[in-house]
């Protein structure tokens, strides 16, 4: 990885030039149809019929109760529908979680897009695959750091016996038995130095940490980065040492935006309007 500290955001934006120059209609053309901030999940429907879907980052508004001042940062609020995604984009920069949601959620969809023109082997693309299958194929000797209270990938660690440390940015978002695990900033570089694996979620590109973390791990460690809201091209991931992302591409878009408007999760919509991916690092 980059030894030195690279800017946030970085990879979004990164990828945003990539998709400008492979999606075969300007920016300016394109525009929001629907956009959706739910519960759990946050998604969009461009004109071109695509969607994309992110997690709704509500642990990171500071006033989440009715008329936060934080949630006031969204551009075009009420006015979405026919905004373009050339506009849309230039709010990347904000620090506002819901925007940064809706923003990604718009790269996933014309990452979806790309995904459905792109020539074949462009990229190596397991179908139905999640990206946390890898951790089967890791010796449980080696040592796993997980960054995010990932259950799934945490209760899976366990039935292997595998060994593992959490890296966490809400330490009361832990349970009990897990605090143990947990490490402390000041001890995270220390832990990485020894990791055998890295796992990230997608919400790191959320949350604005993923490039500082991707810059601490060293050289040749695997890492795979999963979850709904890294749902993109792999090109600026893989250029950073990452091993493999896995997302869920949006495959019916309004039943999705129903779901999710109707506090739905990935229980409600995986495999019926969404489908897994995983991308290797080939």
């Amino acid at each position: 990885m980059n030894p030195t500290t690279e800017k946030q955001d970085a990879i979004l934006s990164d990828t945003i030039d990539i998709l400008k120059t492979r999606i075969p209609v300007p920016f300016s053309e394109i525009r929001l149809d629907s956009v959706v901030v739910g519960v759990f999940f946050t998604g969009v429907k461009l004109s071109s019929g695509y969607g994309g879907i992110c997690f709704t980052p509500v642990d990171l508004i500071p006033e989440a109760v009715c008329c936060s001042t934080a949630a006031s940062a969204m551009p075009y609020c009420g006015k979405m529908q026919g905004v373009s995604v050339e506009d849309m984009l230039t709010h990347m920069s904000s620090p506002a979680p819901l925007v940064r949601a809706v923003i990604i959620s718009v790269v996933n969809a014309l990452s979806a897009w790309f995904f459905d023109i792109c020539p074949e082997g462009t990229y190596a693309i397991e179908h139905d695959k999640d990206a946390f299958d890898l951790l089967d194929t890791i010796d449980p000797a080696t040592p796993v750091v997980v960054v995010g209270a990932l259950w799934p990938v945490i209760h899976r660690l366990k039935l292997r016996g595998a060994q593992y440390r959490l890296f966490e940015l809400n330490k009361g978002a832990l349970r009990e038995e897990e605090l143990p695990f947990f490490v402390p900033p000041e001890e995270q570089n220390v832990v990485l130095s020894r990791a055998g694996c890295v796992v990230l979620t997608g919400a790191t590109l959320v949350t604005g940490t993923l490039e500082n973390l991707l810059a601490r791990i060293p050289q040749g460690i695997p890492v795979i980065i999963g979850g709904p809201t890294v749902s993109m091209i792999p090109d600026a991931f893989f250029s950073r040492g990452v091993t493999a992302i896995g997302g869920d591409i949006v495959t019916r878009p309004d039943e999705i935006l129903s779901t999710v408007m109707q506090g739905g999760s990935g229980y409600h919509f995986f495999g019926k309007a969404a489908d897994k991916i995983l991308i290797h690092n080939v």
